[in-house]
C-alpha cells in the first residue's frame, strides 16, 4: 500500500486491521469484479464469526439500515444543542453521498412534525437513473419510520421534503473542486474549523452559495452538519487539490 494517508491514516492510528482487495476491473460497472469482491467479504465474514464475532457488513460510504436509524438521534442532538442555545433552526444543510444521513434525520423530523428544512448538496449524481437518487432516500425514510414504530406518510409527503442541489459537484466524485477548495480556506481561516475536499467541503460550498444568493432568507437560523471527511485534507494532491496555496 505504502505510505497510509488519509482515511487508512486515520485507521492504522486506531489500531483498525485494513484488508485490501486488488480485484482487475471497476467494481461500480463490471459485476464480474463485484461479485469477486462480494465473494471475498463473504469468505471473512463467516471466517471472523466461526471465531465467535459478531459481524456486520457496511455497504461502500457507511450505508447500514443500523447507520439510517442512528441518525434519527443526529436529528434530535441537534434540536438539542439548538433549544439550548435558544435558537429555532430554519435550515439544516449537509452533504448527501451514499444517503446514510438523510433518511434517519428526515424520518425523525416528519415523526415529531418539525418544521425545519433539509437542504442536501450533493457530492455525486442523484438522479431517478443514478446509483444514488431520490426514490431509495424515500424507501430508507419509510423503513427507519417502520423501525422507530411511527406513522410513514405517503411517498409524496415525503419527496416534498427533498431539496438536492447538485450544481456543487465538481468535475467529478472525489475530485476536488475550486468552490470547494475556497470553502476549506474561508471557515478554517475563520472559525478554524476544517471541512474535506471530497465530501464536506463541497456541501459547505452549496451553504455558502446559497447565503450569497438569497436561497436562504435573511434572519434564517441555519446549522450545517459536519460528517466527517477533515481526513481527506492529508491525501495525496490528486485528491486535496492545492488548497494550502
Amino acid at each position: 500500500m505504502g505510505e497510509a494517508r488519509g482515511n487508512y491514516l486515520l485507521n492504522q492510528t486506531m489500531g483498525v486491521e485494513t484488508r485490501v482487495i486488488d480485484v482487475k476491473g471497476d467494481i461500480w460497472t463490471d459485476a464480474a469484479a463485484a461479485t469477486r469482491v462480494g465473494d471475498i467479504i463473504a469468505e471473512r465474514k463467516a471466517a471472523l464469526e466461526e471465531q465467535g464475532h459478531t459481524v456486520v457488513v457496511v455497504e461502500s460510504g457507511g450505508a447500514h439500515p443500523a447507520g439510517f436509524v442512528a441518525h434519527a438521534q443526529t436529528f434530535l442532538e441537534m434540536l438539542t444543542q439548538s433549544a439550548e442555545a435558544g435558537i429555532e433552526l430554519d435550515f439544516i444543510y449537509h452533504t448527501i453521498g451514499a444517503g446514510t444521513a438523510l433518511p434517519g434525520m428526515l424520518a425523525a423530523k416528519l415523526s415529531l412534525d418539525h418544521p425545519v428544512k433539509f437542504r442536501s448538496i450533493s457530492i455525486t449524481e442523484y438522479d431517478e437513473d443514478s446509483w444514488s437518487n431520490p426514490t431509495m432516500i424515500v424507501e430508507r425514510t419509510q423503513a427507519v419510520l417502520k423501525r422507530l414504530s411511527a406513522p410513514v406518510p405517503d411517498e409524496a409527503d415525503i419527496r416534498a421534503e427533498l431539496d438536492i442541489d447538485q450544481r456543487f459537484i465538481g468535475e467529478d466524485y472525489a475530485v476536488a473542486s475550486p468552490e470547494s477548495t475556497a470553502a476549506i480556506r474561508e471557515l478554517a481561516r475563520t472559525e478554524g474549523v476544517f471541512v474535506g475536499p471530497v465530501y464536506t467541503g463541497k456541501g459547505l460550498a452549496g451553504l455558502l452559495d446559497h447565503a450569497c444568493t438569497g436561497r436562504i432568507p435573511t434572519g434564517s437560523n441555519v446549522a450545517f452538519l459536519h460528517t466527517g471527511d477533515t481526513g481527506n485534507l492529508f491525501e495525496i494532491p490528486e485528491v486535496v487539490g492545492h488548497i494550502a496555496g
